[in-house]
């Protein structure tokens, strides 16, 4: 499978682009980047960090890549700090992707109740204009939140998620992963198709780490290109962020993101 993912990069800190093209590419995906930012760090945990927007230069990647012919067999957005991108996004669906070639929405814009740094409702709308046309979106519960305006819930019970569930799916998207599912001191994912649940949750580790959304994401639609049943793939996803807050959460000096690397050397390296 070739898979182009549309996100930032953060040169420091384990997230978005730098997290989705190692994960990606373990799981057997030629992955292709575009992105769509490059920041000096992630934004959690960091102050004076840079952000230079690369939406400019977004249209003359694709052209480049039109006039060579270049076609995708799956196409992951996740951050997007620009509404203008949307534009561009949706015109590599249209027009760069092979026949059945699935479109994953991770709708990274928010968490714990907020936005992230400088983004608002034009992006917002565009999240939803791209979960409209989607495969498979991954919003997490801030998230879902804000694209079906539903007001915030810090405490979930399984009517509220239910809800949740079922506007996500009329937004237009064929299947909804909901991320960061919290159930007394169990936390997961549940996934909808319209008709069925798929819920799988695992004890709530701690400390909380930046970034183990990007990996969650991406460990899910590496299985899912690799036709994984649902049940299987939110296992593995699950598991697998377990087992990378436990590597890391001894380390004080990593408080910056999980040791995804670890997990996937558990899984792929050579001793």
């Amino acid at each position: 499978m070739k898979i182009l993912t549309v996100q930032d990069i953060s040169c420091y800190g384990q997230c978005s682009t730098t997290v989705a093209l190692p994960v990606l590419s373990c799981y057997g995906h030629e992955t292709v980047i575009l992105p769509s930012a490059i920041l000096s760090t992630h934004t959690g945990g960091f102050t004076g960090f840079t952000v230079h927007d690369l939406t400019d230069e977004m249209p003359k990647i694709i052209k480049h890549w039109q006039n060579e012919n270049i076609k995708f067999d799956a196409l992951y957005t996740g951050y997007i700090g620009d509404p203008r991108q949307f534009d561009y996004i949706l015109n590599i669906k249209d027009n760069m992707m092979r026949d059945k070639g699935l479109f994953f929405v991770d709708p990274a814009m928010a968490d714990h109740g907020k936005m992230y740094y400088g983004l608002g409702e034009e992006i917002v709308n565009g999240m939803r204009r791209m979960c409209s046309v989607a495969d498979y979106i991954l919003p997490n519960i801030t998230e879902a939140c804000f694209l079906t305006n539903t007001p915030y819930q810090e405490v979930q019970d399984e009517a509220f998620i239910d809800t949740l569930l079922k506007k996500l799916y009329n937004l237009g998207a064929k299947n909804v992963i909901l991320t960061g599912y919290e159930v007394k001191d169990q936390l997961g994912a549940v996934a909808y198709d319209g008709k069925n649940k798929t819920i799988v949750l695992k004890k709530r580790e701690y400390p909380s780490y930046h970034g183990t959304g990007d990996i969650f994401s991406s460990v899910i639609i590496g299985n899912l290109l690799n036709n994984k049943s649902m049940e299987d793939t939110l296992e593995d996803a699950t598991s697998f962020i377990v087992k990378a807050i436990r590597a890391t959460k001894d380390d004080k000096d990593h408080g910056y993101g999980v040791k995804y690397e670890t997990i996937l050397k558990e899984k792929y390296g050579n001793n």
